[in-house]
């Protein structure tokens, strides 16, 4: 018996050991980077916030593209005497403007390294706007396009699409109420054209935005600014035109700029696709510390969050049970010597709101805690970034909107039309006051306008001012559920800093103490779900199943209309800004 299993154990032993020299093997030949190599980076799809870890989520974002990635990627070859150059190939990415500004920052700061960069786009947008895409592409050091590709620079717009009359036609009788003269999020529901203060606010986002793209092309292309506008009015401009007014360097197909990059400089280089480049080391050691990456993505939500392409922005919805949890586990854990909280969120549940913001607070009473807003960081993702000791925005960052909305929609009347009727027994003056059949009475208006939301803006305006150092009647003159941009908000005090997650890493290292040059073990939460989870819809995977284009323009407010619903669930009523990604 004793030798029985003493054979059981030396042959597990033996099988241990075969595995680990296997793995060993494989970790080695899957990560072995030749000399004179070029990191080949494949901006394609959605850009989401970080990559997936299980196979269910890389087959679900194949056709994304993972910022966490990207950025490591570059900044892992900046480091690497292997990597002699970068290659960028851009293929209708879809992007928010601070995201884009981080790859162009990205891009550019690895060449400023000492290492050549070269960008291949496909199109700058196809019978739309390719701002963005060109933008990032134009961040290299040379740009090429296919022969039959646009160069549609044409400029921003802002289209608000309203249904109100819609809703009138149908019998849906809205009545939503938002504390703030320029919280327009409901306004699409309300109204059937801008308000003033909506056309006021979008204008100035809108400029700001604007001009932000067009100082980043002239300086990244060497264009003298009122050369590039002239274009700008001219677009869209043909792949030729492109060339001869020197936003493009030469046209070429991605095979002969597959052929172009491998011989770059009459040297021969091997590429190296930048997603197997930055996958962890099976046996990878890091001592110099490490910091914890919390990403809140997506509408805030109660519960556990998760995979919500319908009535999430985005496809993500960040759970306050999911980012409680986080949290805790950041707190608990000594080896974690700061955080970085990573906000892309227009809002939502107040009630979810507060409790992540609670979490944050205690988090940043025990450890360095940081905030990074990308895409958005407005209501609610403004709201559970306050208690940060230092908040970075990048300039094309949508943050603020200090504001509250709250109400229902009244389907009776809609119903009736089909024949629908309904009848109730009540114990109580207000019982009905959340009901989807009544519309609320003056009494409830009141109560719903001056004590529930009234309150929680009088709340969100106080807790802002705490934060930053300011006086309530300085937040007031920035609140009102005004929207605005990263570059914006630094000069409100609203942020301290405007800079990329890169800055958040190097302000969070400094709070810590940690040696800025020592590379540290960046730790992701919330942990990313399982194949049941995901299945299910639950766990905070970072997805953005957007509809795109004109039929994504129209079906946005319906979208939005299955969120309004959300409203009555929570009597506080929601930190939401409405504002969907425009910039093309």
């Amino acid at each position: 018996m004793l030798r029985r299993i003493l054979r059981w154990m030396l042959r597990a032993l033996a099988t241990v050991v075969v595995l680990f020299v296997i793995a060993v093997v494989v970790d080695y030949f899957t990560h072995r980077v030749p000399s004179n190599a070029v990191v080949e980076i494949k901006l394609t799809g959605t850009v989401v916030e970080r990559g997936s870890t299980n196979w269910l989520g890389a087959l679900r974002g194949s056709d994304q593209t993972a910022l966490d990635n990207v950025r490591n990627a570059i900044h892992n070859a900046e480091r690497d005497p292997r990597i002699v150059g970068l290659a960028i190939k851009v293929i209708d990415p879809e992007m928010e403007m601070a995201q884009a500004q981080e790859i162009a920052d990205a891009i550019a700061g690895f060449a400023k390294k000492g290492k050549w960069t070269t960008a291949y786009i496909e199109t700058a947008g196809e019978f739309a706007p390719g701002n963005l895409a060109y933008m990032v592409a134009s961040a290299a050091q040379e740009v090429s396009m296919m022969p039959q590709g646009e160069l549609n620079l044409v400029g921003m717009g802002m289209r608000e699409i309203f249904v109100r009359g819609t809703l009138d036609w149908i019998g849906v009788r809205p009545d939503l109420y938002a504390i703030g003269q320029y919280k327009t999020a409901a306004n699409m529901f309300l109204y059937k054209d801008m308000t003033p203060a909506q056309r006021e606010a979008d204008t100035a986002l809108l400029q700001n935005l604007y001009s932000q793209l067009t100082a980043r092309i002239a300086a990244q292309r060497h264009l003298e600014g009122p050369a590039l506008s002239t274009l700008i009015n001219q677009a869209p401009l043909s792949a030729d035109e492109g060339v001869r007014a020197r936003l493009l360097d030469r046209l070429e197909y991605e095979d002969q700029f597959d052929d172009r990059v491998k011989h770059h400089g009459g040297k021969t280089h091997q590429t190296v696709d930048y997603t197997s480049y930055v996958r962890p080391r099976v046996f990878g050691l890091h001592s110099g510390g490490r910091i914890a990456v919390v990403y809140g993505t997506g509408e805030i939500d109660r519960g556990r969050g998760g995979y919500d392409p319908l009535t999430s922005p985005g496809g993500a919805s960040m759970g306050s049970d999911t980012m409680v949890e986080a949290f805790q586990q950041v707190r608990d854990d000594d080896s974690i010597k700061a955080v970085i909280f990573r906000v892309d969120s227009p809002g939502g549940s107040v009630v979810a709101s507060e409790l992540i913001r609670r979490e944050v607070e205690l988090t940043a009473r025990k450890k360095p805690l940081v905030v990074s807003m990308s895409g958005y960081a407005a209501s609610g993702g403004y709201w559970v970034s306050t208690p940060a000791s230092k908040i970075i925005a990048d300039p094309g960052t949508i943050t603020g909107s200090i504001g509250v909305l709250g109400g229902k929609f009244n389907v009776a009347p809609a119903l009736a039309k089909l024949g629908v009727t309904t009848d109730g027994i009540y114990q109580g003056d207000n019982v009905n006051m959340f009901d989807s059949f009544t519309d609320f009475t003056p009494t409830q208006a009141a109560m719903l306008r001056d004590k529930l939301l009234g309150e929680v803006y009088k709340q969100f305006v106080q807790r802002v001012a705490h934060s930053r150092h300011l006086s309530v009647d300085q937040v007031q003159k920035v609140a009102q559920g005004r929207v605005w941009t990263g570059q914006q908000a630094l000069s409100f005090k609203l942020v301290d800093q405007l800079g990329d997650f890169d800055a958040a890493l190097k302000e969070a290292k400094t709070q810590a103490k940690l040696p800025l040059d020592q590379p540290v073990e960046l730790v992701s939460l919330p942990r990313q779900p399982g194949l049941v989870e995901q299945l299910v819809g639950a766990g905070g995977v970072d997805s953005r199943a957007t509809i795109n284009g004109v039929l994504g323009r129209m079906v946005a407010p319906w979208l939005a209309l299955l969120r309004a619903q959300r409203i009555q669930s929570g009597a506080a009523g929601m930190l939401y800004c409405g504002h969907l990604p425009f910039v093309r």
